[in-house]
């Protein structure tokens, strides 16, 4: 059978009819979908905004209040400050502990001596590089400020201590009459194979006078003010 070339055209043009329309409604499904879809994130983020607002609405009415300062001694304390006897104490305690434990046994033995106490600018250098420590190594720190602390403030102190305690220590050929001696060891004899060792060496943190010299030096400033009735 023969088809009619205008009923092929007719035939065709109603098979592109509906598959334009069919076209459409898909394309109109689609869009509801992500209108839908879009509503729906609006709505979330009009909620994280509505939240935002608050949170910052709370913190405007009830500020927190300032962190305070800590408590003396702080960062770098000072030992020419009117100091009573209780913050004299904690202040060389806090020295003490740090350059003992510290500085002394990993980077200062080969140029301390026992008698480093006895030097007021060798102590205050010592109290700036033990409050630099502490800050360095604060937690949250920059790494840079250890890597100063060893490149910039020990190298100025070791070299505060070696001339300071230059004229210090046993008594040689260039050093008659130490500043603050250190005993001499008795050497063993035929008739004294095992003399007695001396009372300290330049190899020790300090000498036995330490403690009594603190004790005095606290004991020469005020008594601590007394707390208010």
């Amino acid at each position: 059978m023969k088809l009619d070339p205008m009923e092929m055209l007719l035939r065709l043009t109603g098979d592109l009819s509906a598959v334009r329309t069919r076209l459409q409604e898909l394309e109109d499904q689609r869009l509801g979908e992500a209108l839908d879809g879009l509503d729906t994130k609006v709505g979330q983020l009009k909620e994280t905004l509505a939240a935002v607002v608050e949170a910052v609405r709370q913190i405007r009415e009830d500020p927190q209040e300032e962190e305070e300062a800590p408590d003396w001694p702080g960062t770098t304390p000072n030992w020419m400050d009117d100091l009573d006897q209780e913050q004299a104490r904690i202040l060389w305690d806090w020295l003490t502990e740090w350059c003992q434990n510290k500085l002394w046994p990993f980077y200062a033995q080969h140029v301390w001596k026992p008698c480093w106490y006895k030097h007021p600018r060798l102590r205050i250098e010592l109290t700036s590089l033990c409050a630099n420590w502490h800050w360095s190594y604060t937690k949250g720190a920059p790494p840079t400020r250890v890597s100063e602390w060893h490149a910039r403030w020990w190298p100025h102190v070791e070299r505060v201590l070696k001339e300071e305690l230059k004229n210090c220590g046993m008594p040689r050929d260039d050093l008659k009459r130490p500043k603050h001696p250190v005993p001499v060891p008795i050497r063993a004899t035929e008739a004294e194979p095992n003399p007695p060792a001396p009372p300290f060496t330049e190899e020790d943190f300090a000498d036995p006078g330490f403690l009594t010299a603190i004790e005095k030096d606290i004991a020469r400033r005020r008594p601590p003010d007394s707390d208010a009735d």
